[in-house]
């Protein structure tokens, strides 16, 4: 008897849904985008409205099947969307890339002091978690704030439209919020208390693999799918996407390239790291962590300079002509800080440059120079991992980003070794939440389990000696750019 997985993702731009047998064959996929409004600087916010709709219209553009046994949740992390007792968003969603509560930050700092906050989350305290954004609606919002009920990730308000049940999330999501205590794994009572927020507010924290419930009547009739379908509680993308790399070991490493890049690998406990560099957050089944490096603008970075320098163009022409220009861009250097950065500045004040242009700078140059810059920066988070002892045996990349050769082939020399292209690049995510979704229902005891009945052949590409050595030292100059700009970015956003 066939047996079939349907996975909602809710990403940055669009919500996929996506069709998986038991052992990780892609049967169908379809998304359906929404807009991020930017109603001021440094603001990024959607409508959760626009999510449930999109995942309805996506759903139904998937071919009809009667053979689906679970139902899998993935969505981007580190957002703020608080809801009332009956579910309602009250204000949107405000996402990963909003970075509006630096002064939250400043605050965070002042009654914790950054040390200790690493020390109880495992992660830098930064505009970009949820924390900093739910005391920003706290100060901003307060009538909102204190008729919400919970404050939620995309996946755990999506979930509650399918099965009509509220006010929980899973270890991936509550880890990445800036309030979870990585050592006790769970909320923090004493971080929260001391800022004023109700621990009432904080949802329970459950396993991905864990059903959370079932499709409602109503769901079911408008998503045109069988009332009963069990629902697991899901994950945050960056962890979906880790098992959906068929990570499985402490040795392997993948980066995923969207709108913003992150570069992870499991660990069996926080790794500790005194200049706080990286970001930590739990595995799907909450047992082991990811050790995660993320790059604010990748394809953000990459399809404005596409835009920027097109002129009639089409990608492929343009990306072919930057594949002509030698390594190094003729020593034009770019700075991909388009949205600030994460690892390893987490300053949200830094901005992109290019530096070294001539008058004989021409637009396959630039563009070259962009997907350098976006190489860069994920090789200064791959060189964290050897500096902090955790050695990449194997390296897998996905996400949007890779649709051509020109990118993988530049991140490829500057790693250094090997590096697998991944069968679906751009289905990786959904997958890992298919796994969850498999171990909920009982097809397999585990995420690994899972993982080992997949048969999947994926493209290596080995990089070329000769630029590896060229670019060795062209990293060496990219790290100098931030610091020589540091202070330029804060004279700016005085």
């Amino acid at each position: 008897m066939s047996e079939s997985l349907l996975v909602l993702d809710v990403g940055t731009t669009s919500v996929k849904a996506a069709c998986f047998d038991n052992k990780g064959l892609l049967l169908g996929s379809a998304s359906e985008t929404y807009p991020t409004l930017h109603p001021y600087p440094n603001w990024a916010e959607q409508d959760p409205h626009e999510y449930w709709a999109a995942t309805i219209k996506a759903v139904h553009s998937l071919p009809k099947r009667d053979d689906i046994v679970a139902i899998g949740l993935s969505a981007h992390m580190n957002g703020a969307l608080i809801v009332d007792i009956a579910g309602e968003p009250l204000y949107p969603h405000i996402i990963h890339s909003d970075v509006r509560s630096t002064k939250q930050c400043r605050l965070l700092e002042e009654i914790w002091g950054r040390e200790q906050i690493y020390q109880k989350t495992s992660n830098p305290i930064a505009a970009h978690l949820s924390l900093p954004k739910l005391l920003w609606l706290k100060e901003n919002r307060p009538s909102l704030f204190h008729r919400a009920a919970w404050v939620l990730n995309g996946k755990d308000w999506i979930r509650f439209k399918l099965t009509g049940k509220i006010g929980a999330t899973d270890f991936s999501d509550a880890s990445l919020t800036g309030l979870f205590n990585s050592e006790q794994k769970r909320w923090d009572d004493e971080m929260v208390s001391s800022l004023g927020i109700h621990l009432s507010m904080l949802p329970e924290v459950h396993a991905s693999t864990t059903i959370a419930g079932v499709l409602s009547v109503e769901a079911a009739r408008l998503l045109g799918l069988q009332q009963g379908i069990p629902v697991s509680y899901g994950g945050g993308d960056a962890a979906c996407a880790t098992r959906g790399a068929l990570v499985t070991t402490y040795s392997e490493a993948y980066a995923a390239i969207g709108s913003s890049a992150w570069v992870s690998m499991l660990s069996k406990e926080p790794v500790p790291d005194g200049r706080m560099r990286m970001q930590h957050f739990f595995d799907l089944e909450g047992e082991c962590v990811n050790v995660c490096g993320t790059v604010q603008s990748a394809g953000i970075a990459t399809d404005w300079a596409l835009g920027l320098l097109s002129q009639g163009q089409s990608r492929e022409e343009l990306e072919h002509q930057a594949a002509e220009v030698r390594p190094g861009s003729s020593n034009v250097l770019f700075l991909p800080y388009l949205m600030g950065e994460r690892t390893p500045h987490w300053n949200p004040y830094a901005r992109g440059a290019y530096i070294g242009l001539s008058p004989s700078t021409d637009a396959a140059t630039l563009l070259r120079a962009t997907y350098e810059g976006v190489a860069f920066a994920l090789g200064e988070c791959v060189s964290i991992y050897e500096e902090l002892g955790l050695p990449v045996k194997k390296f897998t990349l996905l996400g949007g980003a890779m649709r051509g050769t020109l990118l993988p082939a530049i991140i490829t020399n500057v790693l250094g070794h090997s590096v697998h292209m991944h069968r679906w690049p751009t289905q990786a995510t959904a997958l890992g939440a298919a796994f969850a979704a498999a171990v909920g229902v009982g097809l397999y005891k585990t995420i690994e389990e899972a993982i080992a009945h997949v048969v999947m052949q994926d493209t290596i590409l080995i990089p070329d000696e000769e630029m590896v050595a060229s670019y060795k030292v062209y990293l060496e100059h990219y790290r100098c750019l931030y610091p020589a700009l540091e202070q330029l970015f804060k004279l700016q956003n005085r």
